[in-house]
């Protein structure tokens, strides 16, 4: 999830791991300098959530992200565009270093977490990191997206 700061010339992520049950594990919020087209922010996202999912020893797992095109890019279901093929071909290979790693496209509102982490580096410094115990206000979304993927 991509919140652009045009007025600083920065961009922000915001990566959530989670278990099988839905239960927050670690998270992340993260900057780039900006200008960065869409595409370029919202890989660099999912470069981000495996480069993070990686230092934190997480082998097995779904980097879940609301681009089609840089989802379909990493399966390998279509060419990425040239802004992103560099970095698309250096996250595939990457994935290799993990027992399993599925990408799924989500729907932005059912990425809400992700992106209310993206939004929280405007007040952070270059990155923040929560691991065990998710910030107070993520709770809320994380809540309404475990219900909705759990049909409760």
């Amino acid at each position: 999830m991509e919140p652009v700061f045009k007025e600083q010339k920065e961009a922000g992520v915001g990566v959530v791991i989670r278990d099988y049950f839905g239960n927050f594990i670690v998270g992340l919020s993260k900057k780039f300098q900006y200008p960065l087209g869409a595409i370029e922010i919202e890989a660099k996202a999912f470069e981000s959530s495996l480069e993070f999912a990686k230092d934190m020893g997480i082998r097995d797992f779904v980097l879940e992200g609301d681009s089609h095109n840089v989802v379909h890019a990493l399966s390998g279901n279509s060419h990425a565009v040239s802004t992103i093929a560099a970095l698309i071909y250096g996250m595939q290979v990457t994935s290799f270093e993990f027992q399993n790693v599925l990408f799924s496209h989500v729907r932005r509102n059912s990425n809400r977490p992700a992106h209310q982490l993206a939004k929280t580096c405007f007040r952070h410094l270059w990155f923040s990191i929560w691991i065990e115990e998710s910030p107070c206000f993520l709770v809320q979304a994380l809540l309404h997206d475990v219900s909705i993927a759990f049909n409760y």
